[in-house]
This record gives C-alpha cells, sequence and structure tokens, in this order.
C-alpha cells in the first residue's frame, strides 16, 4: 500500500474545490511559480458547485459582471482550446430574458450597454419570440433580451475537468476541512484544517456559502447572505413537444431550460427560505415545491404543466447587498483573497475569475479590472448598479 503524505506548507493555498476553487486552482497550476494547494473537505464538487442549474447568458446589469461572463463563456464553449482536460458540456440553445411592459424600457438600454461591452444580444418583440420558441405562451410578455449562443454547460464536468488540470499542472490536493484562516500581525500565515496546521503566504477563499464563516476567523465580516433555492427536474411525455430556448420570465418568475436526453431543469422563485449556515441547506427539494413549478410553468410554458417530474435538488444562494460577488484583496488582512457572494449567476462567470485571481495572485496586470467587485464598495457605500432590482437576475 502506497501512503501519502500530505504536505504542511505551499506558497498558495486555494479553499474549496468547486467551480471557482478548482478554476483558480488550475489557473495557477498553469503559471507553473510556486507550490499551491487545494484543499476540500468533502468532495470535488460536493457542495453547490454540484447543483448547479448552469445556466449560460451575459445579461448582467454591470460592466465587469458582463465582461467576467463573456470571456467565461468564451472558456466554456472553447473548452478544448482553453483548458485541454475534460469538457464543458456546453449546448447553445438559445436564450430569452423576457418582460412585460414595464421592463421593456430597461431591457433595452440593459442591451445597448450590453452591445458595447462584448455581448451577441438584441431586443426581440413578442411575434420574434413566437418564433424562436413556439411552445411560450405570450400572456403579459412585451419583448425579450435575447442571446443566440446562450444556453447551458454541466458544472460538475467543468468541476472535474479543472480538478484534473490543476493535478497535472502540479497542484496538490488535500482532502480536510479549514477550520480557521491563521492571521498574525496584520498577515495571513496560513490555515488550520482538521488534519493540523498548513502554512502559506497567500489563502485564496472560495468555499460558496461557507465563505462568511471561514472569513470570520480571520477576524473579516464580509455582507454575504444565504437563501435555499430549489429546482426540479421533469421529462416530456413520449411524442410531446419539446423546449428548445432557456428561458428566464420576469412575469411568472419561472427559469427553465432543455436538458440532455430529452429532460429540463426549472426553477420556479418560491417562498424565501432564508439559512443560518450554509450546513442547514436540505438538499432535496420540498413536497410543495412540484406544485409551485407546474403553477408557473402552466402559464408561461403550457405544453410542461403535465410533465412528468423525475427529482430535483436544492442548495444555496450566497449573496450580497447587491447581488454581484466579492472579488478581490482583503485590506488590512496582507495575503488574503475573496471570491464569494455568487449570488446565483456564478456558473458562467468562474472560467475567466480563474484568471483574474491568479493573476492577482502572481502581481500580474488581470485580463479584466475588477475593482468595482472589491470588499470595500459596500463600507464606501458604492454598490452595483440593479437593472431589475435584487435578486439573481442582477
Amino acid at each position: 500500500m502506497i501512503i501519502r503524505t500530505v504536505r504542511r506548507n505551499a506558497d498558495v493555498v486555494v479553499v474549496g474545490a468547486g467551480l471557482f476553487g478548482t478554476s483558480i486552482a488550475f489557473q495557477l497550476g498553469r503559471r507553473r511559480a510556486g507550490s499551491v494547494l487545494l484543499i476540500e473537505r468533502d468532495r470535488v464538487a460536493g457542495g453547490d458547485s454540484g447543483l448547479s442549474f448552469s445556466l449560460i447568458r451575459r445579461h448582467y446589469s454591470n460592466e465587469v459582471t458582463a465582461r467576467l461572463a463573456v470571456r467565461g463563456v468564451e472558456i466554456i464553449k472553447q473548452w478544448e482550446d482553453e483548458v485541454g482536460t475534460g469538457e464543458s458540456g456546453y449546448v447553445g440553445t438559445g436564450y430569452l430574458l423576457t418582460v412585460g411592459e414595464e421592463q421593456l424600457e430597461a431591457v433595452a438600454d440593459n442591451v445597448e450597454r450590453l452591445r458595447d461591452w462584448g455581448v451577441d444580444t438584441s431586443v426581440v418583440s413578442a411575434d420574434e419570440i413566437a418564433e424562436l420558441e413556439p411552445l411560450l405562451s405570450l400572456d403579459g410578455i412585451a419583448g425579450a433580451a435575447y442571446e443566440p449562443d446562450g444556453g447551458f454547460a454541466d458544472a460538475q464536468k467543468m468541476t472535474l475537468a479543472w480538478f484534473a488540470g490543476a493535478s497535472r499542472e502540479g497542484v496538490d490536493p488535500v482532502f480536510e476541512a479549514v477550520t480557521a484562516i491563521r492571521v498574525e500581525d496584520g498577515r495571513v500565515r496560513g490555515v488550520e484544517t482538521t488534519g493540523g496546521r498548513i502554512d502559506a503566504q497567500t489563502v485564496v477563499l472560495a468555499v460558496g456559502g461557507w465563505g462568511k464563516e471561514l472569513a470570520a476567523t480571520a477576524g473579516v465580516d464580509v455582507p454575504i447572505s444565504l437563501r435555499r433555492e430549489q429546482a426540479l427536474r421533469f421529462r416530456q411525455a413520449a411524442g410531446g413537444p419539446q423546449d428548445r430556448m432557456t428561458c428566464s420570465d420576469t412575469v411568472s418568475d419561472v427559469v427553465f431550460r432543455p436538458d440532455r436526453a430529452g429532460l429540463a431543469l426549472a426553477v420556479a422563485y418560491h417562498a424565501e427560505q432564508p439559512l443560518a449556515r450554509r450546513d442547514d441547506c436540505r438538499t432535496e427539494p420540498d413536497s410543495d415545491y412540484a406544485p409551485a413549478v407546474r403553477e408557473a410553468l402552466g402559464v408561461r410554458l403550457p405544453a410542461y404543466a403535465d410533465a412528468e417530474w423525475i427529482g430535483g435538488f436544492a442548495g444555496a444562494y450566497d449573496f450580497t447587498p447587491d447581488w454581484n460577488p466579492i472579488v478581490g484583496w482583503v485590506p488590512g488582512v496582507d495575503g488574503l483573497y475573496l471570491a464569494l457572494g455568487w449570488s446565483g449567476h456564478g456558473f458562467k462567470l468562474s472560467p475567466s475569475v480563474g484568471e483574474v485571481v491568479a493573476a492577482a495572485v502572481f502581481g500580474e496586470e488581470p485580463p479584466i479590472d475588477v475593482a468595482d467587485l472589491a470588499l470595500e464598495r459596500f463600507a464606501a457605500g458604492k454598490p452595483l448598479r440593479l437593472a431589475y432590482g435584487a435578486g439573481a437576475r442582477a
């Protein structure tokens, strides 16, 4: 039997082997500049990364988030060239953000901004929506923002591919739970784990819903809240019409997309379920959730209102006051970098955030300026713009 010794020191420690931790570790490893440990308490993609809706779109309210999404989707679409290990599972279906009359002006304004930021998008009328997705009921819909190459991918495949790629590039995994970040004289010194102490000069915290608790061990208060969100999988009856478009409908508050093997996924924003701790999140949908989704689909996608439900999942949104992430160094704690607070739309940002964080750790100019996502924006009273109000459509 070969017993592998876990090293207890590194130049950089990345905490969390979900979408962001593995993306960051992969990008750090491929730079071949120092030793990197990736620490995970459970298994790769064992948290909310394994429970992702995995929707692809770039319709955001702010330039920094939109540019991260543009680059992120580029990597997802060109995975073999960009990563070289595994696959992303990208499927282009087209993406619609459908709105009522009262939000049509806001959508048009946002689409104009997004086109300036490099997004292939346009405003489409109700008649054009009917051509794009004939199954969509247009009741209450005045128009939509449309992205022809929006769609979905596979969060688990991406996470596992980055993990394999990081290992190939010399990143060492450590399967222990981090219990605290060690700070002395205003500088990171490493982490404490269930296996003991690990020394490091730089710690990147990318643990999703567990981020607030771990940041607090370093004396850092991050304004992150948690709430439980649910999703259902369903199958259309044999010979029944098949949805072909990914859609987020602001009128009925339902999000749905096709999936492989004739399946589909849907989310209906149900009664809010705040969480005190990520460990409190049940991963099975509630018994009353399926009727809520069925009711919403009956309004917007009636051909699926009687579809067969075949399971689902529930995870946590780790969201900030302006529903945009926190990315950057922590003032007053040298060596601590945060990649947290994904607010329900982190999936398609994860590839580009890996590039940004790796550049910052090695003192390089980041490929995308993320200064607007700094933790300090909240204390300074500079939250990011919300085109449609607080929520995951930020």
